[in-house]
């Protein structure tokens, strides 16, 4: 490709999509996904460590997002994993910015929300190291800080996203039982395993490097066939576009807010009937009718999360489209509901306040927008107990939690009601 040809590349109207990372784990999001141009990595090569068919990657889970440690250019940084992902991202971090990434090739990117659309920058020429796979000469998207749904590095959990540059190359098992990412060459014995009674395989429709599955809902009574995205970059359950009215809102809901790089989004949570994932169904859990700041992709009518995807382990075979499922150890623990009216993204310290809801015992603590949470249950809130710790906000037979925060240096600790909010 030439220079010229390239710069033409690039100043084409190309939309990146970020649907929200959610402050609570209960609403669907999708951290990137191109909206109207074909990402392309003209000049990136794959490869595997000489006789290696596949890598295997321990990977943990945290706020819901599948995160792995990956090389950039020989550095250590820590990726979430994310099928809606149409390019490869590196996030603006302390560990980023040793990298020294170049800002020569800026593009405009809109996502979710209705603030104006920011800036990021093409890098070109980066190799990405998982494991014993790699691909080299890539061209990625940086994303600065003010590009993100981030108010500052400290809530920057992650240093960037794995995207379809790897779900197009390999056959990607997210094992939940094992804790471990696998990448595999199509063909091999891994594909072979994944072909046997213990996996039910389902076609899917991958669009402009997004996959997609037809399935019905039971909404109210209506059964209706719905087009979701299947996105692990997602923390919630599932999130319905429903600004055109093609759904029903539950009559008893609770209003969220979700915030994406152009602003925030409003939905409706309730809980949905029915959802059918391939033979499985899951019934009466809490489902975001959104209302206000919907991202439309390939006239999909929502987006299926990890709150949902984590109950299985997954395959995904993008070249193929299909994918490959199989309940594992999460698969019938229950659905919560927030009752604590705190939402909570991960930070350096703990975790930090986004929101509190109003009339909720968050809101009766007086908790401050942006205050630390340091502990829960006298258990220093870290990123390796992040997720057990906050899904305390949504267990039905807890009448209280001990929770401990900080704001303007001032340390407070008191017991925190929950309540039912449906």
């Amino acid at each position: 490709m030439s220079k010229l040809q390239m710069k033409n590349f690039w100043q084409a109207s190309l939309k990146v999509s970020v649907v929200s990372l959610l402050l609570v784990s209960l609403a669907g999001c999708q951290l990137w996904a191109m909206a109207s141009y074909q990402w392309h990595n003209a000049n990136a090569e794959g490869g595997w460590k000489q006789g290696k068919s596949y890598a295997a990657l321990p990977f943990k889970m945290v706020n819901g997002h599948v995160l792995v440690m990956v090389g950039v250019n020989g550095a250590p940084m820590t990726f979430v994993l994310d099928s809606g992902a149409e390019a490869t991202v590196i996030t603006e971090t302390a560990a980023t910015n040793k990298l020294k990434l170049p800002k020569d090739n800026p593009l405009t990117i809109s996502g979710q929300g209705n603030a104006g659309d920011p800036t990021a920058f093409v890098v070109n020429d980066v190799r990405i190291d998982a494991g014993d796979f790699s691909i080299k000469n890539m061209s990625v998207i940086y994303a600065p800080t003010d590009a993100m749904p981030f108010d500052s590095y400290e809530e920057t959990y992650f240093d960037g996203v794995l995207g379809a540059d790897f779900f197009n190359c390999c056959l990607v098992e997210i094992n939940h039982d094992q804790q471990t990412l696998y990448l595999s060459k199509p063909g091999t014995e891994k594909e072979r395993q994944y072909n046997n009674e213990n996996w039910q395989k389902l076609a899917i429709d991958v669009q402009s490097n997004t996959p997609f599955l037809t399935t019905q809902i039971d909404n109210d009574g209506s059964i209706k066939q719905i087009k979701v995205m299947l996105d692990t970059g997602s923390n919630g359950t599932l999130s319905l576009f429903a600004g055109k009215g093609d759904f029903t809102i539950p009559e008893q809901t609770y209003v969220t807010r979700s915030t994406g790089i152009s602003g925030d989004s409003i939905n409706h949570l309730g809980m949905l009937t029915e959802l059918t994932f391939g033979k499985y169904q899951f019934t009466d859990f809490p489902t975001n009718f959104r209302t206000q700041g919907s991202n439309h992709q390939s006239g999909s009518h929502g987006v299926l999360g990890n709150q949902i995807m984590q109950r299985f382990n997954l395959v995904f075979d993008f070249p193929n489209q299909a994918i490959w499922v199989q309940p594992n150890m999460n698969y019938s623990r229950p659905i919560g509901v927030d009752r604590s009216g705190l939402r909570v993204w991960p930070h350096t310290q703990g975790g930090i306040a986004k929101d509190i809801a109003p009339g909720t015992g968050a809101d009766a603590l007086k908790i401050g927008k942006n205050s630390i949470i340091t502990h829960i249950n006298h258990q220093r809130l870290t990123s390796d107990n992040f997720d057990q710790l906050t899904e305390l906000f949504t267990t039905k037979n807890l009448a209280q939690v001990h929770l401990c925060w900080r704001a303007q240096k001032t340390e407070h600790c008191e017991m925190l009601a929950l309540k039912a909010r449906l």
